[in-house]
């Protein structure tokens, strides 16, 4: 009796934590960086798409990338599920974004070709860098152009100008 109820316990245990209430989107930075604040009223938080990376704005196809999350999340109401890292060096939550539909943020983002894997960060998504894999097989997005420079790079690059 207790053996099948053994791999439910771990699911659960193992589980992102979501936050409690219902947040709303009142920002959008850039296309990996929203502002939320709770839908019946409170502070608002900077949240950073945990897992990916979005073009800078300064770069080819940040605009864009931008533009998808506004129109995926402004205004709209999210569930907000905190990574175990829980915030970034910044002081953002650093979390996955589901949407009203169930769909899942940073997914539409790769499956759009609007940003990149950031694996210095995401040890375990290879179904997320499968994702990525085939927005670049179909030129999607970024994938476009033969060798679209990662934001990680384009920053060091930037701050040496």
């Amino acid at each position: 009796m207790i053996r099948p109820v053994l791999p439910l316990l771990l699911c659960l245990l193992l589980a992102i934590p979501s936050l409690a209430e219902p947040f709303r989107v009142v920002d959008v930075a850039d296309g990996d960086t929203i502002t939320i604040e709770p839908k019946h009223g409170g502070a608002r938080s900077k949240v950073r798409l945990h897992g990916i990376d979005a073009p800078e704005m300064g770069q080819p196809f940040g605009q864009a990338a931008k533009a998808f999350v506004v129109k995926a999340t402004l205004y709209k109401d999210v569930d907000v599920q905190v990574t175990p890292q829980g915030k970034d060096q910044y002081g953002r939550i650093v979390a996955v974004i589901v949407l009203p539909d169930g769909a899942v943020l940073q997914e539409k983002l790769l499956r759009e070709g609007l940003a990149w894997v950031y694996t210095q960060f995401c040890k375990n998504c290879k179904e997320w860098e499968a994702m990525q894999a085939d927005a670049k097989a179909q030129g999607k997005g970024l994938w476009v152009t033969d060798r679209p420079v990662p934001p990680w790079e384009w920053r060091k690059t930037s701050k040496k100008r």
